[in-house]
């Protein structure tokens, strides 16, 4: 499948739907047609061109027949929205923003179930920017030098401690919103297990969370060590994996960079730009990757298995 003439219908209209319609507007023959939102709002804009928005993906189905939808609503009505999506777009393919839901039951909804009868991909747009692609062709390449991985190390912070209580109807907590990017950046490197421990650390409003994660690389057993948090001052996102040769590959996500250190020296090293914002910048790798390659961005059953990790009741740890 190519990216020619895709029609695609944007349900929620939020903060983020922005980094979904910049990137877009770089994806050759993709064309927004329409948008959905329960906020009443005329239209917005796509290309400098006016897109009508609708109530419900109901409504919208009345005018449109979208090949392409893409689902960036809040995170606890995913599902919902979800299911509603497909039954007015059973032929359509569906985009929904990571994670699929804030509860297992409803994860496996979507991706198992609705999953079956129709594609169903989760924007994992942290597993795919440019300092993750370098990372792992550098360590494909090097595998006979650097060794096989054997911990890794990964901290994911966002500054939301100010406006805990209305980011928290929207994103759940920092374990739900930032442990899946993480989970899916690490799932590029070696194959997360099970989760062993996940801890609450300080008050609730700090909604800072440790997990402890069993992988494998090859036949190789190693631990992940997760952060997430949202009492920072500004964002903060790095993922470190260290080798059994000693070298560290340092990805950081927000500055869009990576290092290679090799017995204390930096052996390589990766920048970006400021031509694309991060986010902008993540959200155009993951359309490449999806509309004009037409891949699936992860397997099924990869993804599955990443919201397991994530939504599992702690108590199952």
């Amino acid at each position: 499948m190519t990216a020619s003439n895709h029609q695609i219908l944007l349900v929620g209209l939020g903060e983020v739907a922005q980094s979904h319609l910049n990137a877009l507007e770089q994806i050759g023959g993709a064309d927004v047609v329409a948008g959905v939102d329960i906020r009443p709002r005329p239209e917005f804009a796509f290309r400098d061109h006016p897109v009508p928005v609708y109530q419900t993906p109901r409504d919208a189905s009345r005018r449109y027949d979208p090949d392409v939808v893409v689902i960036a609503t809040p995170t606890p009505s995913h599902a919902t929205v979800c299911a509603e999506v497909a039954d007015c777009f059973p032929a359509a393919r569906i985009l929904v923003e990571k994670p699929a839901a804030d509860n297992l039951h409803d994860a496996r909804r979507v991706l198992k179930d609705i999953g079956s009868r129709q594609p169903v991909d989760v924007a994992y747009h942290m597993a795919f920017p440019p300092e993750v692609a370098w990372g792992l062709a550098l360590a494909q390449d090097d595998e006979d030098r650097l060794g096989v991985p054997v911990a890794i190390e990964a901290s994911f912070a966002d500054p939301y401690h100010d406006e805990f209580a209305s980011v928290q109807q929207v994103l759940g907590n920092s374990w739900i919103d930032s442990g899946i990017n993480s989970l899916s950046v690490i799932s590029r490197f070696v194959e997360p297990v099970s989760r062993t421990s996940l801890r609450r650390i300080g008050e609730m409003s700090s909604s800072v969370f440790e997990a402890h994660i069993a992988c494998l690389a090859g036949h190789s057993e190693l631990e992940a060590l997760i952060l997430t948090s949202w009492h920072v001052s500004d964002p903060a996102k790095t993922t470190r994996i260290r080798y059994s040769s000693g070298a560290e590959l340092i990805m950081d996500h927000t500055a869009v960079a990576g290092y290679l250190l090799q017995r204390g020296q930096v052996d390589a090293i990766f920048g970006t730009d400021r031509s694309i914002p991060r986010r902008d910048r993540h959200y155009l790798a993951l359309y490449e990757l999806w509309l004009s390659k037409g891949q699936r961005i992860i397997p099924q059953e990869v993804s599955l298995r990443l919201h397991e990790l994530l939504l599992q009741p702690a108590n199952d740890a």
